[in-house]
Formats: C-alpha cells, sequence, structure tokens
C-alpha cells in the first residue's frame, strides 16, 4: 500500500550533501516527493510502496560529514507527485539549523586536482558535496551559495550543469567553481607587484609566503631552512614558541614521529587538526631545533586545501605553516590587512579573492592517555555543538577568561562554543572578540538575554559583560567553571570531585588559586582543598620570570640554613634583583599570594635551569616536561622497560605533606622543593629531577583524592595543567591502580577555551530565580 511521510531532520544536513543524498536514494527506491533546506532543517516530503524502508536508510546511510540530531516522520497526505525534485530553500526566521565546520579536501577532489585531463587540474578551490569550506564563509542560514561569501562567483555552464545533475558528486555543492567562473590566487611581492607561480621557488630560495588559507594567513617557509626559520622567528616576534608544521603525505610523519593509530586517524579526518606529535630521533637532524626549541614534540598537519596540496609540487617534505599574526594579535584574514601588516614578516604574497566571513585558526590536538585533549578548538570542529543546559529557560552568553578566550551562546538544548579567538590582553584581540561575538549570533540564531562572567575583576571580558545591556549579569568563579564544564559534556548534574589545576584564576579570598579540589555541580561548589599559598612576585605578569618565582618559593618554604645552601642556584639573578625581591618579600610589596600549579611547574623549570625567561604562556612547564620525557624515553631505551610504573615506582620521590586550614586540606611542598634543591645540588640531572617532580606531583593529587573521597566516586581532572601529557598520563595510571573513575573533557578544551561552556550552565542553573 502507497503512503506519505512528512519528514523533518535537523543537525548537520546543510553543505555535506544530504539533499543530493536523499535525492538518490529516493530514485533508487521508487519514492516520490521533495526535499527542501529551511532555515530549521531539511524537510521531506516522501511518498511511495516503501517509505518505512526510506525512512529507515535515510538515517543509517547519511554521507559521511552528516550528522542528524533529530529526526521527526509522521504520516501526511498523499499528493500523487510523479517525480522527486530538489525544491528551493524556504527561510521561515526561525532558523534552527547546524552549520557543518569547514571540511579538508576529499580524495576525489584532490584525484581531480591531479588528473591532466580533468578541467580542475591545479585549481586550488576544487571541491564537492564531501569537502571544501563551510563556516568560514557563511554569513547566514539557510546554507545556499547567496549566503556566503561564494555568492560574488556565478557559475559558468559546465558548473551549474554539475551543480544540477544528482548523478554528480558536486550536485547542489554551494562552493563548486572551476577556472572559468571561480576565485582565482595571485603571487605578489613585498610591495604588490604581480608574479608568476605560486611561490614555491621563492620557498626554496629561503623566502617566506603569506598564503591566504581557509580560515585566515599562515607564515610559510622551508622546515628544513635554519636561516628562514630564524627569520621568521625574529621579524614574528615570536620568541621560543614552536611553529606547526604542515607534511607532504603520512609516509614522511610516520619516518619522523611517533604516530599511533588514533593519532593518524586524527590526521586522516575531515577536521584535519593540527596534531601534537613526539619526534623520532630521526627528526632531529633532518628538522631544525629552532621549530621548537627545548621540546621533544612538534605539532603537525596535513594538506587540507588543494592550494596546500598544490605548495607541496616543490622538493621539500615539510613547511613551517604558523598562523599569520603580528606578535600577540589577532589573525590576519584580509587581502589588504596581510599587504599593510605582515610586509615586515613575509616577502612574498599568495593571496586570493574568495573573501572569509569567519576568521578561524587550526584546530590543535593532542593523544593523552588514549583520549584527544584539545589545546585549541577551530577550524574543523566550530560550530559544532555541545549539549546545552538542562532545562534552560533564556538565551545565555558565556564570554569565557582572558587567555586562550572562546565565548559559548547556549539556547533550547545546544551550546555553541565558538572558535579560539585569542588572548584578551591587547585591543585587537579584543575587538576581533566584538566581531565574531557579533557574527557568531547569526550564525547560531542565538541573541543572548543573561551573561556569565569570570569573577576576575581586571578581565576585559569582565567588563564587557559588566558594561553590556543584559536582563542578568551573573559573576563565575573561574575554577567551579572549569569542574562544571566537564560535568556538563558527560551530562553529569549531581556533586562531584574535581581536581582543578591551572596557572590563574581569581579566587573568592581575592587570591590567585590555580591548584584546587573542589566538589560541587551547577548549583555550587566546596573547596575542600588546596595548594598551600607561595608569593608570587609581579602577579599575574610574574608569570614571565619564573627564576624570580622559584627565588620567592625558596626563601619562603627553606628555613635560613638551607637556604644558605643553595646560593649557586641564584646565579642568573643579578645582585640586585635579588635584593629588591627580598624587599618585596619582607614589606609585602606586589607580591600576591597564589596556589596555582602553573607557577610550582614554572619555578621547578627555572631553578633545574630549563627555562628561566618565559617568552610565551605556558613555555617553561611545557619545556619541564619535555626534559621529563626525553629522559624517560632514554632510560626505556637503556633499561628495555615500556611502563612508566616500573621505573617510577608506587611511592613518590618527592613525598607531599599536608595539614588543614578553616576550609580543609592543604597541600604543602617545603618537602618537595628543598629534596628538588638537594638532588641539583648533589649533580643529579636535571631531566631525573623533572621526571620525580612530575610523578611526585600526580601522587600528590591522586593521594588527595583518596583521604578525601572514601567512596572513591569518580573525579574530574581539568585545567590547562591536564594538558601536561607526562603529568596526566601518570594520574590516570595511578587512579587505575587505586579503581579511581575519572572524567575529562571529550569535546572542548580542559584549559580556558572550554570555560564558557561552564559558566553558561552554572548560570543557567541560577538563572532559574531570576528570570
Amino acid at each position: 500500500m502507497k503512503r506519505a511521510y512528512s519528514i523533518h531532520l535537523n543537525g548537520i544536513v546543510q553543505g555535506v550533501g544530504f539533499r543530493p543524498y536523499v535525492y538518490r536514494l529516493a530514485l533508487e527506491m521508487g519514492i516520490k516527493g521533495w526535499v527542501n533546506n529551511s532555515s530549521h532543517g531539511v524537510g521531506i516530503h516522501a511518498e511511495g510502496l516503501q517509505v518505512d524502508i526510506f525512512y529507515t536508510r535515510l538515517l543509517s546511510e547519511t554521507p559521511p560529514v552528516a550528522k542528524i540530531t533529530q529526526a521527526e516522520c509522521e504520516e501526511a497526505v498523499f499528493c500523487y507527485y510523479e517525480t522527486f525534485e530538489i525544491l528551493q530553500s524556504e527561510d521561515d526566521g526561525l532558523a534552527d539549523v547546524l552549520i557543518s565546520p569547514d571540511i579538508a579536501t576529499c580524495a576525489d577532489c584532490f584525484s581531480d586536482l591531479r588528473d591532466l585531463k580533468n578541467r580542475r587540474h591545479n585549481y586550488p578551490f576544487t571541491n564537492c558535496t564531501n569537502c571544501g569550506p563551510r563556516y568560514t564563509i557563511i554569513e547566514d542560514v539557510p546554507y545556499d551559495r547567496i549566503q556566503t561569501t561564494m555568492k560574488d562567483f556565478p557559475m559558468c555552464e559546465d558548473c551549474a550543469h554539475e551543480y544540477e545533475n544528482p548523478a554528480d558528486r558536486r550536485f547542489h555543492a554551494q562552493p563548486v567553481a572551476c577556472t572559468q567562473c571561480g576565485p582565482t590566487i595571485q603571487l605578489l611581492d613585498a610591495q604588490g607587484g604581480a608574479l608568476e607561480g605560486l611561490g614555491i621557488m621563492q620557498i626554496v630560495q629561503g623566502a617566506i609566503l603569506a598564503v591566504k588559507g581557509l580560515g585566515g594567513f599562515h607564515l610559510v617557509c622551508d622546515a628544513r631552512d635554519s636561516a628562514a626559520i630564524q627569520h621568521l622567528r625574529q621579524r614574528k616576534e615570536r620568541g621560543a614558541k614552536p611553529f606547526a608544521l604542515m607534511a607532504r603525505n603520512l609516509e614522511v610523519i610516520r619516518k619522523f614521529f611517533r604516530l599511533s593509530a588514533q593519532e593518524e586517524a586524527l590526521l586522516r579526518s575531515p577536521a584535519a587538526p593540527i596534531v601534537i606529535l613526539e619526534r623520532k630521533k630521526e627528526s632531529k637532524d633532518y628538522l631544525p631545533q629552532e621549530i621548537a626549541p627545548g621540546i621533544h614534540t612538534l605539532g603537525v598537519m596535513l594538506p587540507y586545501t588543494p592550494l596546500h596540496a598544490m605548495l607541496f609540487d616543490g622538493p621539500y617534505d615539510f613547511l613551517v605553516m604558523t598562523s599569520a599574526n603580528l606578535s600577540g594579535r589577532p589573525l590576519i584574514y584580509r587581502n589588504e590587512e596581510a599587504l599593510s601588516e605582515l610586509g615586515g614578516i613575509a616577502d612574498y604574497f599568495l593571496i586570493h579573492n574568495r573573501d572569509i566571513y569567519h576568521p578561524c585558526d587550526d584546530s590543535v590536538l593532542q593523544v593523552i592517555g588514549e583520549e584527544t585533549v584539545w589545546h585549541r578548538r577551530a577550524r574543523g570542529y566550530v560550530p559544532l555543538p555541545q549539549a546545552g543546559p538542562k532545562g534552560q529557560l533564556t538565551p545565555i552568553l558565556g564570554v569565557g577568561g582572558e587567555l586562550k578566550n572562546a565565548f559559548c551562546l547556549a539556547a533550547e538544548g545546544r551550546a555553541f562554543t565558538s572558535q579560539y579567538i585569542g588572548d584578551m590582553e591587547g585591543y585587537e584581540n579584543f575587538q576581533r572578540f566584538r566581531q565574531e561575538f557579533t557574527s557568531f549570533q547569526k550564525v547560531v540564531k542565538i541573541v543572548p538575554e543573561v551573561v556569565a562572567f569570570d569573577a576576575h575583576p581586571n578581565y576585559q571580558t569582565t567588563r564587557f559583560a559588566q558594561e553590556g545591556p543584559w536582563l542578568s549579569k551573573i559573576k563565575v568563579q573561574h575554577h567551579h567553571a572549569h569542574l562544571v564544564s566537564v560535568l556538563g559534556e558527560h551530562g553529569i548534574t549531581a556533586p562531584t570531585l574535581g581536581v582543578v589545576c591551572d596557572g590563574t584564576g581569581w579566587g573568592e579570598d581575592q587570591t590567585i588559586w590555580g591548584f584546587e579540589f573542589l566538589k560541587g555541580s551547577s548549583a555550587g561548589y566546596e573547596r575542600l582543598a588546596h595548594l598551600e599559598y607561595l608569593p608570587l612576585p609581579g602577579g599575574d605578569a610574574g608569570a614571565k620570570h619564573p627564576l624570580r618565582i622559584a627565588y620567592a618559593y625558596g626563601k619562603t618554604l627553606l628555613s635560613p640554613h638551607e637556604w644558605a645552601k643553595t646560593q649557586e642556584l641564584w646565579e642568573g639573578l643579578a645582585a640586585s634583583e635579588q635584593k629588591i625581591l627580598d624587599q618585596q618579600l619582607e614589606k609585602r610589596i606586589n607580591v600576591f599570594k597564589t596556589s596555582s600549579c602553573g607557577r610550582l611547574f614554572d619555578a621547578v623549570s627555572a631553578v633545574l635551569g630549563i627555562c628561566t625567561k618565559v617568552t610565551y604562556e605556558g613555555q617553561a612547564a611545557i619545556e619541564l616536561e619535555s626534559k621529563a620525557t626525553t629522559w624517560l624515553h632514554n632510560v626505556w631505551d637503556i633499561s628495555g622497560s615500556g611502563a612508566s610504573e616500573e621505573l617510577l615506582g608506587l611511592s613518590p620521590r618527592y613525598p607531599m605533606e599536608w595539614d588543614e586550614d578553616e576550609e580543609g586540606l592543604v597541600l604543602r611542598i617545603k618537602g618537595i622543593f628543598a629534596r628538588i634543591m638537594q638532588d641539583l645540588l648533589e649533580g643529579k640531572e636535571n631531566g631525573f629531577i623533572a621526571t620525580y617532580f612530575h610523578d611526585s606531583i600526580a601522587h600528590g593529587i591522586v593521594q588527595t583524592v583518596l583521604r578525601l573521597q572514601a567512596d572513591q566516586g569518580p573525579v574530574a581532572l581539568t585545567g590547562g595543567v591536564f594538558q601536561n601529557k607526562l603529568l596526566t598520563e601518570r594520574v590516570l595510571e595511578l587512579c587505575k591502580i587505586h579503581d579511581i573513575p575519572v572524567l575529562r573533557a571529550k569535546e572542548l578544551p580542559p584549559g580556558d577555551g572550554g570555560l564558557a561552556y561552564g559558566q553558561v550552565i552554572i548560570a543557567n542553573e541560577r538563572c532559574s530565580s531570576c528570570v
């Protein structure tokens, strides 16, 4: 018996070849009716003998990058359609559709690119319904060409035929184009003069290129050219911050990096992120240390656009591919801005005339303990949503924090965290925050009425929230937001113990928190334990001077007799600088109290002589981890042991101590600091000490959890310190030994990039009584 169904689907169903997929399935099964895009999903009217099977297959055989989050099907009036058609999109003003992230070029399009007989041979904007730009070019929904930056490129006859042909993989691919009708590229010299080619010859000769990509400009040079890398680092005022690499293919990555199946899958995924990988010994002579000074890892990605693949027509296997921006300023994505702002950095410019509407950095991930951990969430993943607050009553904005900022908009059971924006310290970065906040609202169709912000009084985002026109303004403690962000991802509403380790967070007692054991939920929290308060000269700004922090910690923790034995460790500080620090500590001038885990790692890194001057956020701790990991690898190679617990044992070398204050447990580290200095003065390798320091902190974390939680319920690990692979994996090992279930962030960074999501969940809880 013939029947008719009215079907509505929502999720990632626009811009991913969904309508062509429905059309082809309907033709195959003899189904009549229509399919269309609307501002609230995909609508289908299906008539025929097999509509039940059609609906089942519709949900189970979706295109590779499609994701159905909502499906509704009901009996409809039989209209006796004679064909199945794709109808014109509708916009009824009730937008409720998910926009796809940008998708790396698929294998078919790469094949077209290299096919001499294909009309898109070496066309740098080749794409189809399975790949290409999405979020970075969309201006509004529904997702149609007229709503994107491709609206300025009318399709030629051939492209229009492909677009309208259901048998073609470019059927209704909105960015479809070719050499006759699409965007074009142009190589320019530093004065703006037009040149032939892509700049490959110039790269070979040691030049630095500014290359316009999918979400912004990259600065590019040959990754084996030490002089070019040094010039790039100097011109960009990069300090020692590592550069990302793009590799020709997986084979060269396997040759020079340790690569697991999970890491390979990430590299090959449609998102094509930067994946942080450990270098093999073979890479040390092949890839200069200047790419990432003092670090045993490198961030690596594969070509994800046709233009990137074309750049590898040159005789190199790796290119430095770093975001194009001036130090501390936002990503550059407009041609005119690149030419004016990057003139002192780039020797040549490879530009194109397809506008970028949403600038978007490359995403950065790392596999830690068999799970993917985010360092930066952006291209390839934004604007995919997270589960929104339960029982949400009103649209909410979480503005995030000051460092590694991303904001979050939430309404009607979904939360949308923006792409990585950057640090909010500079005027330009804050203006980019404002720009993206405005444009992001159009994409997700959420206009917030309530704002949640960090408790730190001096954050630009805090002032933005306090000065805005919101109905309610809700202050959220930094580490509480970190904890609830993880709980929200796991759908947990019950009070849960969390270990929150980071560099900076404003505490309720007006001190700088950062090594916290909180038990809580969106409704509130208790601070059950924390690192003892230690002096931080210069406050947050003091993080740039880790040796000063180490000096202040040592002077505070050690007895005068113990301190006198350590004088040779402070030769990196001038006598005048030591005198100023002594006066600051004695008179408490510009000295702040902190329980920060990040600052503890900085201090140990500095006293070991690993990093005494910070040129980028987190450098001292990152180099400390690298020194420890390198030492461990060397020992494993000698001992033949592959398990860290066999080497490190079940008792920490530098044991932590505990006592109590009015809030709860206090973690005391005098013994740790004194023993580290003793080992250092006795000539122990700094790699040895760094390794056992990581191990001892891991033991301290787990032992504290056991003291606080006899029932061995789950514990959440969050905060930027848990982007440290060595520490986190050691904590996971010890938790496994003690049967402690662990919760970690899954879809957002554990650092401040996930902060805004926690803010909106907490604000929603409080909003139930304020709207």
